[in-house]
């Protein structure tokens, strides 16, 4: 597959209804500007719907035409008024010759998604759909412009679905395009930065990472003439969320099977809390920042050869309720991470370098606004956690990934 540094767009258009930007999760951030589109249900996730009269604008010029590239997107054409076009798509390609354009169409199923692929290599643009090739087109001179069209007429801009864009800045081979349709994210689970498996751990079920946590006890008064209690419902406020993991943890031996546990209780014992993440979706990820109050206790039997040992992992997380914000630096000018809030009630900003700014509260704008500038390059997510509902004025330069978690 193409390495990550060959990614120069990834729009998953997984934002909610209403917003006026799509995150880029490419490395380099040119995110689109939203107009006159609705955020619906998409393939995966959400998708951007053309209603014929919005648009996505990205603003830069990202497709390098003059040199090779691939671009993939989920496209579903919908069924138009009229029932008789919005049957085919069409690639149009623009070039500095004179009536020097080309065209590729294809018959497509309305209201039904296909795998889009557009592959430039040297002179030659080819289209593919659900990783079959259709044809290819030579290009008379070089590429000066390259769209997806449609045989409705009655719109001015597209009237279609569209779900996770991405381009490249190399002609992905066959077997690449194969495997960006059929991949789907693994499930995978971290503590601080290490992976389960590489401490030979897997989990075989899950409780809690996705339940509401326990409503902390409400005021109430009980009036003796009246029926039931007369409870505060207002401003709902939770109790620690608790998680378990049952797992089991696989060892070449007796010697492996210690240090393998070792090192779980290593990234345990360590001060504050553990960054617990679950990959469920490759921008998208469920973080949590947990402690074990319990203790560890293995169910084995000792073996000088394979062993395995069975454990559940119990974890609480004190502050449930959270605001996530990913920020991917790539070089010294993309280091910091800005975050722009109000609030009266303390949140503390976990930055997903292990390091946390706690008992935030007040006036965090403009000149005051919160900065943290990561040591090295990478992906983080940052965890606003706290009475995030009363939160005001929140501004940042990274991505809201998750506006409640």
């Amino acid at each position: 597959m193409a390495l990550e540094q060959n990614l120069i767009l990834n729009l998953p258009f997984d934002e909610a209804d209403g917003s006026t930007v799509a995150y880029d999760f490419a490395a380099n951030r040119h995110d689109a500007e939203i107009v006159g589109c609705p955020f619906v249900v998409g393939k995966r996730g959400n998708c951007l719907r053309f209603p014929g009269e919005g648009y996505a604008e990205v603003p830069a010029n990202v497709i390098p035409l003059t040199g090779n590239f691939t671009i993939l997107a989920w496209v579903k054409a919908n069924k138009y008024a009229d029932g008789v076009t919005g049957k085919r798509i069409g690639l149009f390609c623009n070039t500095a010759l004179l009536e020097g354009s080309r065209e590729i169409w294809i018959d497509v199923n309305p209201d039904s998604w296909g795998f889009l692929t557009i592959k430039k290599a040297g002179n030659t643009v080819t289209l593919y759909l659900d990783t079959q090739r259709v044809s290819s087109v030579t290009l008379p001179a070089a590429l000066t412009g390259i769209a997806i069209i449609q045989d409705v007429y009655g719109t001015e801009y597209g009237y279609a679905d569209l779900d996770e864009v991405k381009v490249y800045n190399v002609a992905l081979s066959d077997d690449d395009i194969a495997g960006s349709l059929n991949s789907v994210s693994q499930l995978e689970y971290y503590l601080n930065g290490v992976n389960f498996r590489e401490m030979g751990i897997r989990v075989e079920s899950s409780n809690g990472v996705t339940d509401l946590p326990k409503l902390k006890q409400a005021a109430s008064v009980d009036w003796p003439d009246y029926h039931g209690k007369v409870v505060d419902l207002a401003n709902k406020r939770y109790e620690e969320r608790e998680i378990t993991l049952n797992c089991w943890l696989k060892a070449s031996g007796k010697i492996d099977f210690v240090e393998r546990v070792n090192r779980l209780f290593e990234i345990l014992r360590e001060d504050g809390t553990a960054r617990l993440m679950i990959s469920i979706h490759p921008t998208k990820p469920l973080l949590y920042e947990v402690y074990a109050p319990d203790g560890i206790a293995f169910n084995k039997r000792w073996r000088d050869d394979k062993m395995i040992g069975t454990f559940s992992l119990k974890l609480k997380e004190p502050d449930p309720v959270k605001r996530v914000v990913r920020h991917q630096p790539i070089n010294d000018a993309s280091r910091e991470v800005s975050i722009s809030l109000k609030t009266d009630k303390v949140v503390n900003v976990y930055w997903g370098d292990g390091t946390v700014t706690e008992d935030v509260y007040g006036d965090f704008t403009g000149a005051k606004a919160l900065k943290h500038t990561y040591a090295e390059n990478g992906v983080y997510y940052v965890v606003i956690a706290g009475v995030i509902e009363e939160i005001t004025d929140f501004s940042t330069n990274g991505i809201i990934v998750w506006n409640r978690l």
